[in-house]
């Protein structure tokens, strides 16, 4: 490696992230060879053990790789400690077909135990319908106001973050449908589904903590598949994140099968 290599902050925040999170490595010629960033987010009800999530990303060609995946490294030891009483994880994602750089992360010390997968929803055994004491909707979504509202609701239970243009681009698909489920004046949970022809995904799935383990998750996916089939569509597919042992349970339970690997989260624990 050229000793005259050297890691630098930009002078500014890059895409919303504050200099101290984003770093470059330049070589003798102060060119830039290899960047990297590091982006915080706190996930309570994702990752209940393990709420500080840790994300890095790293470009290079080669040369000052291994400089900036130090740094980020640096960073991540210096974010968790401003936190101690927090258990974190840093993670990355990497292309299921992108072998070398799997190998860069593992080589780099992180596990490969995490992963997220495609799955094929069957129909659960829950009724279709909202449980007595409870109603069941389509979230009004009419105005931004309401958009954002949704996108922030969702995003609580979310790994990578629903933007705005995401949520637009699955409204306009025809099979595009959100419901909630509510008690009283409490937004119990809400699912979201997109997709045409006879194929549809769920996009997003949330119960709230207090009402967790009632059977409320399959009772929503129930109500939405219902009506998806009314609309032709005769597969459903979701994403199961390896690690979050909820999602795991819910996919068991409504007899999913695997269909794909969509991506590897190779990552560090921080204890």
């Amino acid at each position: 490696m050229n000793e005259r290599m050297h890691v630098f902050h930009p002078p500014q925040s890059v895409n919303g992230l504050p200099p101290e999170n984003v770093f470059y490595v330049a070589d003798s010629a102060n060119m830039t060879v290899a960047e990297g960033f590091i982006a915080p987010t706190y996930h309570p009800y994702l990752f209940p053990d393990r709420p500080v999530n840790l994300f890095v990303s790293i470009r290079s060609r080669g040369p000052g790789r291994d400089m900036v995946m130090g740094a980020l490294l640096a960073r991540a030891q210096q974010i968790h400690e401003s936190m101690p009483t927090l258990k974190a994880r840093v993670y990355s994602q990497v292309n299921v077909t992108d072998t070398s750089t799997l190998a860069f992360y593992m080589e780099s010390g992180f596990d490969g135990d995490d992963c997220l997968d495609v799955v094929e929803l069957g129909v659960p055994n829950a009724r279709p319908s909202a449980p007595m004491g409870y109603n069941m909707g389509y979230v009004p979504l009419g105005t931004p106001n309401e958009m954002v509202g949704f996108l922030q609701r969702m995003n609580n239970y979310q790994l990578s973050g629903m933007q705005p243009q995401h949520l637009q681009r699955y409204m306009s698909f025809p099979h595009f449908m959100a419901l909630y489920l509510s008690r009283g004046a409490d937004v119990v949970g809400e699912v979201a589904f997109t997709g045409s022809g006879t194929d549809a995904k769920l996009i997003g799935l949330y119960i709230a903590p207090s009402y967790r383990r009632m059977g409320l998750g399959k009772t929503m996916i129930a109500s939405g598949m219902k009506l998806l089939s009314e609309r032709g569509v005769t597969r459903v597919q979701a994403d199961v994140i390896n690690r979050n042992d909820p999602q795991r349970a819910l996919a068991v339970s409504c007899h999913a099968t695997f269909v794909r690997r969509a991506c590897h989260y190779p990552g560090i624990n921080l204890d």
